[in-house]
């Protein structure tokens, strides 16, 4: 995979296995579509999710997080030549960490330097008790509200547990990013320990929660 992408920037974070639709509306995003599409291929970019931005003119300006993922567009919904927003389908590859930016063109385009998933120091005995919590999370959110979360088969691989976890869970930008930014599988794993532990206190405290809008495994994909 090439270690220069355009830059595609989300308002959410993307993980390695995930398949998700997203709306391209700004100027910049539907120029990254548009020459993908033109110049045939594979359509990969590297999704970056934004901090906060704002608008002026035409052009958007964002503060980025340096961490993303490597992305396959597999649908374009409209033309990116239409007026209206484009929604594509992306499928997350492969973690990257931004090394120098170029934005002399008409959007981002990033050098990255890739990374990779090490398993860290205990990955198994992590993703054991990872997925007991997690399960207790998914009935406790069904218990709460509707549709709530419904466990299929769960993968083996610790690595990409830890990322359908990361992406089913409902959470924050930052907190997301956080997962995604783990220096390792077993520090990912412990991560969403704790995050489902405050979860599931929140829940005990808080019974009445609103419902979340949760991730259904049918859109998770394994890398």
């Amino acid at each position: 995979m090439d270690s220069r992408l355009p830059l595609l920037t989300v308002d959410t974070v993307v993980f390695p296995g995930l398949v998700l639709s997203i709306p391209v509306t700004d100027v910049q995003g539907r120029a990254v579509v548009r020459d993908l599409v033109e110049n045939g291929g594979e359509l990969v970019c590297g999704a970056l999710a934004v901090r906060d931005g704002y608008e002026l003119g035409e052009r958007v300006f964002r503060s980025l997080y340096g961490t993303g993922c490597a992305a396959t567009i597999s649908e374009v919904a409209l033309d990116p030549d239409d007026d209206g927003p484009v929604e594509v389908t992306l499928t997350g590859n492969r973690r990257f960490r931004v090394a120098e930016l170029d934005g002399s063109g008409d959007y981002l385009v990033a050098d990255v330097e890739w990374l990779e998933d090490d398993l860290g120091d205990d990955p198994l005995g992590t993703a054991t008790i990872a997925l007991a919590r997690f399960r207790k999370y998914a009935e406790a959110i069904s218990e709460i509200s509707l549709p709530g979360l419904h466990l299929g088969e769960l993968p083996d691989d610790p690595g990409t547990l830890s990322y359908l976890m990361s992406a089913a869970m409902k959470l924050m930008t930052p907190e997301r990013q956080k997962l995604l930014e783990a220096a390792d599988v077993t520090t990912r794993l412990a991560q969403v320990i704790g995050l489902i532990d405050s979860e599931l206190a929140a829940i005990t405290a808080l019974p009445s929660l609103p419902a979340a809008d949760l991730i259904s495994w049918s859109s998770l994909s394994p890398n």
